[in-house]
């Protein structure tokens, strides 16, 4: 009987937050259920259990030591910074002094203690009005997890069961905190192929990590633990975010084709990266890569990168209390364009708000200019608001960029821009910046180009009137989507709802193409939907010349460009931009694409 329940097929949906797809037996790594033993201590046990709390919190130090110290090649160096927080919020002595207190004052057990502890934390967490706190909640329910499991013996349990688990692993868990990623990329006989978690969306720590170590990961996935066993068998499609828990018997020889079909295919594209992205009627395109992190970029050059077409640089902010000052910027920019070596680099100004906050600390430090609570923070003080209201901060960041930028090819974009008058209120600042490091005798580039990206309606609406004001543009389309369709994509529940394929968002592409063209500035695509294989024939007929993405989409959407021909691209175009519903929109797609090459070249 337990056998037909643990073979029955399954299907689950989240959201994909890498490329590629990945299939093997499920290694349940069920954190969130740990149950902390509760009972209570005499006095005399008292001391004994603090001490358990303290050597607890020595050996979770330790091992992050280790974890820092011998932090993977292939892993980013930003992923040190992520342990030291981790490692902060573990010492914590606010948490040691109440949990000490809580053993001493309710004679109770320290696994029991560090539980009211969190159970508390929560509660204030629900009631407070900091953003950051209310969103990094999470972090501390890890800490506090590790800290129990460390004592009850279970980190070592699953560890274990990681370590024995069958080759070609898809692991499956509640969420997966920095540290817990780190030490899976640690055992490089791990053969992981895959992550799946219920918690998390587009910019948590396993969507990063595993963008930047090519690991297929789908998360927001709700039920899977409940659903999923050891050693089922999954199928995880992170591009479209569909899993298959037991796929029959004609669907796994299908995904097994599929599989080393695209490790077949992989192999090919890495070979061919030297080639032109150029169509069959020789339409180049400059295929660039969106980067969060300033190491691991010689990968994104063996992919075929031909420069950083986005470079989020509020990955060197959040995290951290202490913000980076103009030096440390400097030398991460500059770290950045070396590793370039002469290909344009495009630094978009620190994006923060929304789903990236800094952090309480560092707000208080700083004395940012921010609500202390946004009811609704993607409609909030974010991106250039956050910025232009605080100018030393921006300032800093605009002198940092331009004195890297010295002797180098690159760009500043300013992020959601939706009025003249913040592009011209920035360019003040930047000028500002400019006349201080002339005023200092600093060496620095005076002629970087300034963009916007396009990714509110309004700033599609109004693109030639901002595009006057500005060098190029820049689409975001994650945003641009979100913006329009009014969707959440990182909320599973309406999740299925954001569309890239909808009427209105490729109408609005277009009007903001044409917008560019008709003002002469150059524009580019830097959201997901520049790396979408199937979206490239679009692009193609619009007459965009530049795509920006994830970079081991790279080579796949050079393929596509090079068996294509520019002029079947935009008859395909009128028709798509002239579609009733998304649904006629991918039927066209596939129609295009099933063809083939012979017919869709001619």
């Amino acid at each position: 009987m337990s056998e037909k329940l643990v073979s029955q097929r399954q299907e689950l949906r989240g959201v994909g937050v890498s490329s590629g797809i990945g299939f093997g037996h499920a290694r349940v790594m069920q954190t969130s259920s740990l149950q902390a033993p509760r009972y209570s201590v005499t006095a005399e046990d008292v001391d004994k259990e603090i001490g358990r709390l303290r050597k607890s919190v020595s050996s979770v130090s330790r091992e992050l030591d280790q974890m820092i110290r011998r932090s993977p090649k292939k892993a980013p160096k930003e992923v040190k910074t992520f342990l030291e927080v981790f490692k902060l919020l573990v010492n914590d002595s606010t948490m040691f002094d109440d949990v000490s207190d809580r053993i001493q004052t309710q004679q109770i057990n320290v696994e029991w203690a560090l539980q009211k502890h969190l159970e508390d934390m929560l509660k204030l967490f629900d009631s407070l009005t900091d953003a950051y706190l209310a969103e990094r909640s999470d972090d501390i329910v890890h800490v506090i997890r590790r800290l129990q499991e460390e004592l009850t013996g279970e980190r070592r349990k699953i560890q274990e069961k990681v370590r024995n688990a069958q080759s070609e692993v898809i692991l499956v868990t509640n969420d997966l905190s920095i540290a817990d990623v780190i030490w899976l990329t640690e055992y490089e006989e791990l053969d992981l192929v895959g992550i799946v978690t219920e918690k998390g969306g587009p910019t948590s720590h396993t969507a990063l990590l595993s963008q930047t170590l090519f690991i297929p990961a789908v998360v927001g996935v709700a039920g899977a633990l409940s659903v999923i066993k050891n050693n089922d068998r999954i199928f995880v499609d992170s591009n479209s975010g569909q899993i298959i828990c037991n796929p029959t018997a004609s669907e796994i020889k299908e995904i097994e084709r599929n599989v080393k079909a695209q490790e077949k295919k992989y192999s090919q594209l890495y070979r061919a990266r030297r080639r032109v992205a150029e169509t069959k009627d020789k339409f180049r395109v400059t295929l660039k890569a969106n980067v969060a992190m300033v190491s691991g970029l010689d990968e994104i050059l063996h992919l075929g990168a031909q420069g950083v077409g986005l470079f989020r640089s509020e990955y060197l902010f959040m995290g951290r209390d202490n913000l980076p000052e103009e030096r440390e910027q400097m030398e991460s920019y500059r770290e950045l364009i070396d590793t370039m070596a002469g290909r344009p680099v495009t630094i978009r100004t620190i994006d923060v708000g929304g789903d990236k906050l800094l952090s309480a600390e560092a707000r208080k430090r700083n004395y940012f200019s921010s609500a202390e609570k946004e009811d609704n923070p993607a409609l909030g003080l974010r991106a250039i608001r956050f910025t232009l209201a605080n100018p030393n901060l921006f300032i800093t960041q605009i002198r940092a960029i331009l004195r890297a930028a010295s002797g180098a090819d690159v760009r500043i974009m300013l992020p959601m821009i939706s009025s003249l008058q913040e592009i011209r209120e920035a360019k003040r600042y930047i000028e500002l910046a400019k006349t201080q490091l002339r005023e200092e005798k600093l060496e620095f580039n005076e002629f970087v180009p300034v963009g916007i990206m396009i990714e509110l309606p309004a700033a599609v609406i109004c693109a030639e009137e901002l595009l006057a004001e500005a060098d190029f543009a820049s689409l975001g389309t994650n945003d641009l989507i979100q913006y329009t369709l009014g969707v959440d994509r990182g909320n599973p529940s309406v999740a299925p709802l954001y569309d890239e394929c909808h009427p209105a968002v490729l109408r609005l592409i277009r009007a903001a193409v044409k917008a560019a063209q008709k003002q002469n500035k150059p524009i580019s695509i830097c959201g997901e939907m520049g790396g979408r294989r199937e979206m490239v024939p679009f692009f193609l007929g619009l007459g965009i010349n530049e795509l920006s993405m994830v970079p081991m989409q790279i080579p796949i959407v050079k393929e596509m460009i090079r068996s294509l021909k520019r002029s079947s691209c935009q008859r395909l175009t009128l028709k798509l931009v002239k579609s009733r519903d998304s649904g006629e929109v991918r039927k066209l797609l596939e129609q295009f694409t099933e063809k083939g090459v012979e017919e869709n070249v001619g």
